[in-house]
């Protein structure tokens, strides 16, 4: 399974903590199918479940490369019936970004008002084209995509950036925040701490990779760093780490203030209990 997908649900799902809707952006169904099967049978039905052949899992996906008004209402009227044999139902639709408007307000209003033991997951490959209402409304998880990244395509001085950035944060934990002046310009670029970003969430990929014995993809020149950071964090710790990344991925574009977005991420990433 996706680590960080299933790992996701597993915290949401063991701290009671369950939203009635979720985004998960950067990707689409048929990436996701055999994810979404065993994340929804082991946190929504609790038994093994066919998403394609289950009266209470409904699938909406584009047709003709959209999503119209009445395939959101015919979702909402097979939803309307109770079901006999779970507890819950779920609603997967793939490709959100292409509802039209009164597809995409018909939607908003089922979200604005959940009915309880309705789950929804929404799947998007560009959630910039997502409204930010809907997207409001839901818990968004940006699921990575690791044959795309390339550290050679990223200049030096961001890499540095990003390495030292890393560096503070374990060394320092929370208090790294004092010490960015010594490498982060005062008012960095937006479009420069998405790539730290990036950088960061790649190299925690590698630490994980070499936890679980397995091979480094990316960072084999910072051998020495990796190490320092394995020693120092558990699984679990890696992996909470990789899930705040995430998130903070996904909510920079909506954050004008970027120093504070920083700070924020730091003082998350330096909190994490390693026990």
């Amino acid at each position: 399974m996706n680590i960080i997908l299933g790992d996701y649900f597993k915290n949401l799902y063991d701290k009671n903590r369950m939203s009635h809707a979720f985004l998960l952006c950067n990707t689409n169904y048929d990436n996701l199918k055999e994810d979404l099967t065993l994340v929804l049978s082991d946190y929504f039905f609790r038994e093994k479940i066919n998403i394609e052949d289950n009266v209470d899992v409904v699938l909406v996906r584009p047709e003709n490369g959209k999503i119209l008004k009445e395939s959101i209402l015919n979702l909402q009227e097979v939803l309307k019936v109770k079901s006999q044999s779970h507890l819950n139902r779920v609603y997967i639709i793939d490709g959100v970004e292409k509802m039209n408007d009164y597809a995409s307000n018909s939607l908003l209003k089922f979200l604005e008002e959940p009915e309880e033991n309705i789950y929804a997951i929404l799947i998007s490959s560009n959630i910039n084209k997502v409204l930010p209402t809907i997207k409001s409304r839901t818990q968004v998880l940006v699921i990575d995509s690791s044959s795309n990244f390339i550290l050679d395509s990223y200049d030096e001085n961001v890499i540095d950036k990003a390495v030292n950035l890393i560096n503070c944060i374990e060394r320092y934990k929370t208090e790294a925040i004092a010490y960015l002046t010594e490498f982060l310009d005062k008012k960095e670029d937006k479009e420069i701490i998405s790539k730290i970003i990036c950088i960061i969430k790649y190299f925690y990929r590698d630490c994980f990779n070499k936890l679980i014995k397995k091979d480094l993809c990316y960072f084999e020149k910072y051998n020495e760093l990796i190490i320092y950071v394995i020693k120092n964090n558990t699984e679990r710790g890696l992996i909470n780490k990789l899930i705040i990344i995430l998130k903070a991925e996904s909510m920079l574009e909506y954050n004008l203030n970027v120093n504070l977005f920083l700070d924020k991420l730091i003082i998350e990433l330096g909190m994490i209990n390693n026990e």
